[in-house]
């Protein structure tokens, strides 16, 4: 009993020692927790810094690049519009077919000859049939392309940005032939990827070849079926009159 009593009155200098090691216990906690927070602050701001130091260097390299590219061009005006041409032609060389100069040879004129055959590269639109028949009327036909090193010809002589009609025509379903009577299984095929699809177009269908607009990688125009009644530029060919 004596010992419970002692218990239950316990000294008011005993109940100040307790209080005040809780809190002593309590405060250490938090300065703890305050040094970790701030810690882990320090830190972020840290990363952040270096983040924006980074993305400014690469600002600063773009700047520098940009303000050397148009150095360059204000050198080259300065230097006078031959180097500006010559320069543009290099820089045209790497977009456009390797450049060839056309020769008339023993062909007539306004026809360039390459390998035993005259060229025509008519300017005017025409319907496949049209074109065809103009053809006829000069002597030719639409040209035939026996081979990838005469479709490169051809292609690097190409003067607009357009399809060209070539002599090639799907009379039979998935029978295509050239107009000269050529046996086409005898030719290489050069047909753009997916060609020929044959398209549903309303009435006609695609059963005429040509040289297609796009230009690939290798500076080369591959063949396309399209839509015989629609209006292109076309190319002839023929035997030079002396043979």
């Amino acid at each position: 009993m004596e010992s419970v009593s002692y218990d239950r009155f316990t000294s008011p200098e005993a109940e100040i020692n307790n209080t005040g090691q809780k809190f002593i216990h309590v405060s250490g906690r938090q300065n703890r927790n305050m040094y970790i927070i701030y810690g882990v602050l320090v830190l972020y701001v840290f990363i952040l810094t270096l983040a924006v130091g980074i993305k400014i260097s690469q600002v600063s390299r773009e700047v520098a690049d940009v303000r050397l590219s148009v150095e360059s061009v204000v050198g080259s005006i300065k230097k006078g519009p031959e180097t500006l041409q010559f320069e543009n032609a290099q820089f045209s060389q790497l977009l456009m077919p390797e450049h060839v100069i056309p020769e008339q040879g023993p062909c007539q004129e306004n026809w360039v000859f390459y390998k035993d055959s005259c060229y025509f590269q008519s300017s005017l639109k025409k319907s496949w049939q049209l074109a065809e028949n103009n053809c006829i009327q000069k002597g030719s036909h639409l040209v035939v392309v026996n081979d990838l090193a005469e479709l490169d010809f051809l292609s690097s002589i190409v003067k607009t940005s357009n399809s060209y009609w070539i002599g090639l025509v799907e009379k039979e379903k998935d029978k295509w032939s050239w107009v000269d009577g050529t046996d086409f299984s005898a030719t290489e095929h050069h047909w753009e990827e997916g060609q020929p699809d044959d398209w549903d177009v309303p009435l006609n269908g695609e059963d005429c070849g040509q040289l297609h607009a796009r230009i690939t990688s290798k500076r080369r125009r591959l063949w396309n079926d399209a839509d015989c009644t629609l209006s292109y530029p076309y190319f002839c060919e023929s035997k030079p009159k002396s043979h």
